[in-house]
């Protein structure tokens, strides 16, 4: 179910109506009964999967609990976390491990794996890892109410993309008697959506039209189709997941709950490192307090600290797909943060900017791209081929060019804090006309094929 669908809308509608109907002791249930609904509209012969990590994390983190030794709750532990992990080795990466590496050492006919992968099965695992490591490191306190636990990983505005919610982020929202909603809490909920639904509908999904293409035949084209690809797919990633997060904080705080942020203007970073402090911040967290510091983070030298960063960005680069692309991917990140944290600079801020702006973006390419052989050829097409027949390029292409102008222009305003200021400073009649005129927008000014989320994949 998409948030930017008419279906979603009727969803959402009779959701609320039913949040306010119902009794304080039974809006547990409706967050679990409502989000059931959510991810079963997508496949509905997967609905067990989110039950069945619940199932393990609930009983788990009450098992490692239990248990008073110190060694015995470490090996308890390490069950738990397998147990979680390996319905996502399966659906995910089956076919890699076995066509990508067996293979290479045996002689063995490739893996035919037919089976979907079930939607939102990396953002759940890391969830409930999280629940689960804090539970044993006494960072967050046991969940003894089933009810309360299922809410915390079903809830379904974070369900399917993220963000990434740590038990502490949400579980005491859920604990309250009543979700305290007020119409302020209504205004700003709706203009983030909309801002979301604005990024999605009138600059990622145009762009996607024209860029695809670009990406499925990398061979042969104008060296002015490979610019605008690279280009077009950095703000197109950003504007569909980032816009997917403004609709899922947006839906979230109309029906009374805070979810954290989890972009900062990643294209305005300063270093790769920056960068990761702004983009996809609650996975960046995550990576940071489960894998990295307990590596060791920059405790030792400089060379156990390079070798840390390298694991925690190649898990990084694995945790989004099945594919040597990824693992190259966030090596090259890690690599970029590696020099981040020796090199000291001179260099003016706006040309740190532009630098680390133009890494992110080559690195992109690879991630976007199903395999190394299209990243090659894109790469030569880029600088070996021919820019002849501009002016015909731009006049075919002149709205999704004057997309990734405009997002240029304003991605510095793209601030939720900024958002609410306007909304406190500006009458309620104002602001609900600009969600309006937004909405128009969004509506006139969209193609007619929204696709589905790019993070859905992931």
């Amino acid at each position: 179910m998409l948030f930017n669908s008419p279906v979603f809308f009727i969803f959402f509608l009779i959701y609320c109506i039913f949040q306010h109907s119902l009794k304080s002791n039974h809006q547990l249930y409706l967050i679990m009964v409502g989000s059931t609904i959510f991810y079963a509209y997508w496949y509905p012969y997967y609905i067990w999967m989110p039950y069945v990590l619940i199932f393990i994390a609930f009983w788990g983190a009450l098992w490692i609990n239990n248990e008073k030794k110190k060694n015995y709750r470490k090996y308890r532990l390490i069950v738990v976390i397998i147990s979680l992990v390996l319905p996502l080795l399966f659906f995910k990466y089956t076919l890699f491990l076995y066509n990508e590496v067996l293979c290479i050492f045996f002689n063995c006919n490739d893996l035919v794996f037919n089976y979907p992968l079930p939607l939102g099965i990396s953002f759940i695992t890391f969830t409930m890892m999280a629940y689960v490591i804090d539970v044993y490191l006494h960072n967050f306190y046991v969940v003894n109410k089933w009810s309360l636990f299922s809410s915390y990983t079903l809830f379904f505005p974070q369900l399917i993309a993220g963000p990434i919610i740590r038990p502490k982020e949400l579980i005491p929202q859920l604990e309250e008697k009543r979700l305290h909603i007020s119409q302020n809490q209504i205004i700003l909920g709706a203009t983030i959506f909309s801002v979301g639904l604005f990024k999605k509908m009138v600059i990622a999904d145009p762009i996607a039209e024209i860029i695809d293409p670009v990406f499925n035949n990398a061979n042969g084209l104008n060296a002015w189709h490979y610019l605008l690809a690279l280009y077009g797919f950095s703000v197109q990633i950003y504007c569909d997941f980032s816009g997917y997060t403004d609709m899922a904080i947006g839906s979230s705080q109309i029906i009374g709950i805070t979810l954290p942020n989890n972009f900062k203007q990643p294209y305005l970073a300063v270093s790769v490192k920056d960068f990761w402090r702004r983009w996809h911040i609650t996975l960046s967290n995550w990576l940071r307090d489960y894998v990295y510091i307990p590596l060791g983070g920059n405790r030792n030298n400089c060379i156990a600290q390079a070798k840390n960063v390298l694991i925690t960005m190649l898990i990084g680069g694995i945790w989004h797909g099945a594919n040597w692309t990824f693992i190259i991917w966030g090596l090259m990140h890690g690599f970029g943060i590696i020099i981040s944290n020796i090199k000291r600079t001179k260099i003016p801020e706006w040309i740190r900017i532009i630098i680390t702006f133009h890494f992110i973006a080559a690195t992109w390419i690879i991630f976007r791209v199903d395999s190394l052989e299209k990243a090659k050829l894109f790469f030569i097409g880029l600088f070996t081929g021919q820019y002849s027949d501009g002016f015909h390029f731009f006049q075919i292409n002149m709205f999704p060019i004057f997309c990734i102008l405009l997002f240029f222009c304003v991605h510095k305003f793209d601030n939720q804090f900024l958002i609410q200021q306007t909304i406190q400073k500006y009458s309620k009649f104002i602001v609900w006309n600009l969600i309006i005129l937004i909405w128009i927008l969004s509506i006139t000014l969209n193609t007619g094929s929204s696709e589905k989320f790019i993070y859905f994949d992931f």
